[in-house]
């Protein structure tokens, strides 16, 4: 068979018209059986001829056959010839060698197969050489196709109805019938030796069976990890399978079924929410063993929840309104009840700053109105009726923002100031908030709408001083002092955080702000005049012998913080649950101690609160730890601003804690821990008791992590602590300055002296705005005396008409 070994167009094209005869038209078939080309390369060799026009092609329609044919001649082809082929028109279109190439090949490769097998009919077998040699072809079709050929054991080929094909074919079947029994054989002894469930060695198994598992074998065997081998499906697999995951740890379902789908029954068990030992299924769905540390804490959950259902049920029962403080004998048991009470339906609602759960269980709607009013102080109308679900009859009354902003014709952002100025009350029903309908429909119809949302919309500092026509840090100074309330900040696209206020308060404040600027003027001139009064001169320093600078400090070194060994003890103390007391001095790292704290409390899902015993440090943390943990996990609550207040971390004074432990309780429920930064102010008279009360009255679950750098009897301290929460408190004292205390100063320009730098920079700096102001004042003086000058040289010489007293 000739086999085009170059993919070349033109050698296809060369070939085509010099097998192509010149006196007479040819058949497309008879052609490629001559060539024996591809019939793809063939005909795209035959178009681009065509093409060219230097061949013609028609498509011949003989009387009796069922379809044309396509036929192909040269130019030199008499017209008498071609008529002969039989009726068509010869044209040069390309268009008409579009044929089924798929026949063409077909065809071809019968031809090719029909030799072979007319080669092997004869009876004697052949090897892939001798056939060649005899066909006289460089290739044969794939003989796997022909369905008559049968290869021998030796290599060599026969047909399948000759003596030697018919003996090689009952071999064959005498072999599959063997083997059918052998497999028959080793699926009986397998089935024996695991009737009892257990394991086997390698040498065991080759021993029942007398040698190693044939591939056909369709019994269940599975290799375990150990090397052994066992029945899929049985103890000794379900063993082997428990020591994997309790290696690996939890895995999800989909990894279960992957890796061990051979276990159909166990895992069909799995999903369908069964368990058997020793495997668990924990709340996310991954499955583990009660070997591991989290199949023992599933199991101690569950044991922990027995007595919790027919708790919940009754509350159900009894109240709409509940929380978890009346439930649970033990902090131990939080998760495990509110797991059950999200599951039972129930939906967390902050009313007024008091935290409650709904109950699933429909009740009378006035008591669900009583209830509510006892609990939170809020009044909602409601009489006899229908019993019904307390969250159906809290969200009938109530609307989302979107909502009210839609019924108000009001953007969201003016919902929600209107909800900060407490001219709409809200609250937060599963995290979302929602605001009363009455209230809603109330306020819609005051004449002063228009004029309560514009006093409520924020500006910005810039926007601010616009306003009041000054500039930005006076706005900034006015907010510090407390002149005006902040209303929470607003980042730049620079990434800057900028203070936001009201309208309301910029437009009440304008008429009083110059008699506040007149206040500050005068503030700021009385400290120079008394610094003026108490400068003395002191003498100066030779000429030529000034201290040169000194060289800057090299950068400070990077890499991995390592912590000290009180920062382990008391970060180890913290996160297994103890109540935690740290003094070490200033700049020794203690709120490194309160970080690690925070970020896991945080990443168990709770809340934490830090608290300071000044605004200025409460906000001086807040812009640190949201560069810590991120913006939107830091809020800040002290007594005049308040940004993002439902934060996983709370920034806020002491005071403000003390408060939330009298008057809501139950909105502490998600706060794991406290920390009281320079709690030293314990001591102080004055202030002290908001520290005592806020660890007396918190709830028991709150762990409580003290910071300070001065605190001499921190051992009675804990002592006080412990006897108060009913628990010991660690202590951790640290005495080594890790930052040595020493005075600098620093220039304009960022340059760091110490006590004789600084001196001769003053009185460099003094010395120049001297000669500055002396130059100023000769510089005014003749300045004046040129313009008398010009003013008596208009007048000219001419004399005063006044009399002489009169000057």
């Amino acid at each position: 068979m000739w086999s085009l070994a170059v993919k070349d167009r033109e050698q296809i094209k060369s070939k085509i018209l010099a097998e192509l005869p010149e006196d007479e038209p040819v058949k497309l078939v008879d052609l490629l059986l001559k060539l024996r080309i591809n019939p793809q390369n063939l005909i795209a060799g035959l178009q681009s001829l065509v093409a060219n026009r230097l061949l013609k092609v028609a498509r011949v329609k003989k009387t009796g056959a069922p379809m044309d044919e396509v036929w192909i001649a040269r130019n030199e082809v008499a017209e008498s010839e071609l008529t002969e082929a039989g009726e068509g028109d010869w044209l040069y279109n390309p268009q008409l060698l579009a044929v089924k190439q798929r026949q063409l090949a077909s065809l071809l490769g019968d031809d090719s197969k029909g030799k072979i097998i007319g080669l092997l009919e004869d009876g004697r077998p052949r090897t892939l050489a001798e056939m060649k040699l005899q066909l006289g072809s460089e290739e044969l079709p794939p003989l796997g196709g022909i369905a008559q050929i049968l290869e021998l054991p030796d290599g060599r080929v026969t047909l399948c109805t000759t003596a030697v094909g018919k003996a090689e074919l009952e071999r064959r079947q005498q072999e599959q019938q063997l083997l059918r029994e052998k497999l028959k054989d080793q699926e009986s002894k397998l089935k024996d030796l695991f009737r009892d469930g257990k394991s086997a060695s390698r040498e065991e198994l080759e021993a029942a069976l007398q040698g190693p598992v044939l591939p056909g074998v369709k019994y269940p065997v599975v290799r375990l990890v150990n090397g052994r081998y066992a029945q899929a499906d049985s103890p000794a697999a379900w063993e082997d399978m428990a020591d994997y995951v309790a290696a690996r740890g939890p895995l999800s379902m989909e990894e279960i079924v992957r890796k061990f789908k051979i276990h159909s029954s166990l895992v069909a068990d799995l999903r369908g929410g069964k368990e058997k030992e020793p495997f668990i299924r924990l709340p996310n769905g991954t499955i583990t063993t009660s070997g591991t540390p989290e199949g023992r804490a599933e199991l101690t959950r569950r044991q922990v929840g027995l007595g919790l259902k027919e708790r919940l049920e009754d509350f159900y029962r009894r109240q709409p309104f509940f929380n978890l403080g009346q439930i649970l004998d033990s902090p131990e048991q939080r998760e495990t009840a509110i797991q059950m009470i999200r599951s039972d339906g129930c939906y967390r609602i902050n009313v007024q700053g008091v935290g409650l759960w709904t109950s699933p269980y429909p009740h009378s709607p006035r008591i669900i109105a009583q209830e509510l009013k006892r609990l939170t102080g809020l009044h909602l109308e409601a009489g006899e009726g229908p019993d019904m679900v307390p969250l159906t009859m809290i969200a009938s009354r109530s609307m989302t923002v979107a909502e009210a902003a839609d019924k108000l014709k009001l953007r969201e952002e003016d919902i929600l100031n209107l909800c900060e100025l407490e001219e709409l009350s809200s609250f937060r029903l599963d995290g979302n908030r929602r605001l009363w309908k009455d209230e809603v429909r109330d306020i819609k119809y005051r004449s002063d709408l228009h004029k309560l949302v514009k006093g409520a919309s924020k500006l910005t500092t810039l926007e601010a001083a616009d306003l009041l026509e000054t500039t930005p840090e006076q706005v900034r100074r006015l907010v510090r002092e407390g002149y005006i309330k902040s209303a929470g900040e607003a980042k730049s696209e620079s990434g800057r955080s900028g203070i936001l206020v009201r309208r309301g308060d910029i437009q009440s404040i304008k008429e009083r702000l110059p008699g506040i600027e007149h206040e500050w003027s005068l503030a700021t001139r009385q400290p120079k005049r008394e610094t003026a009064s108490k400068v003395t001169r002191r003498e100066k320093a030779p000429v030529g012998k000034k201290r040169p600078r000194r060289a800057a400090a090299p950068p400070a070194l990077t890499g991995p913080v390592e912590l000290d060994d009180f920062q382990k003890q008391a970060i180890q103390a913290a996160l297994v649950g103890r109540n935690v007391l740290v003094a070490a001095p200033t700049g020794t790292g203690k709120t490194v101690i309160a970080e690690r704290l925070i970020e896991a409390v945080i990443e168990r899902g709770k809340a934490a609160v830090y608290t300071s015993p000044l605004k200025a440090l409460s906000n001086q943390k807040f812009v640190d730890f949201r560069q810590v943990f991120g913006e939107d996990m830091v809020g800040l609550v002290t007594g005049d601003i308040s940004i993002n207040p439902y934060a996983p971390l709370l920034i806020m004074t002491t005071e403000i804690f003390r408060n939330r432990c009298f008057s809501e309780p139950e909105g502490l429920d998600d706060i794991a821990c406290v920390v009281f930064d320079e709690i030293h102010y314990l001591d102080d008279p004055e202030r002290g008791t908001a520290w005592e009360e806020s660890i007396i009255f918190a709830p028991p679950h709150i762990k409580f992590l003290g910071l300070s750098a001065t605190v001499p009897n921190i051992q009675e301290i804990a002592d006080w602590m412990g006897e108060v929460r009913g628990e010991p408190v660690e202590v951790v004292v640290e005495t080594n300055r890790a930052v040595p205390l020493a005075i600098n100063w620093i220039t304009s320009d960022g340059a760091v002296l110490d006590e004789d730098e600084a001196r001769e920079y003053v009185e460099e700096a003094v010395r120049k705005r001297a000669q500055e102001k002396k130059a100023e004042r000769q510089a005014a003086r003749e300045e004046e005396f040129e313009q008398r000058s010009r003013r008596w040289s208009k007048r000219g010489a001419r004399r005063s008409r006044k009399p002489v007293r009169s000057h």
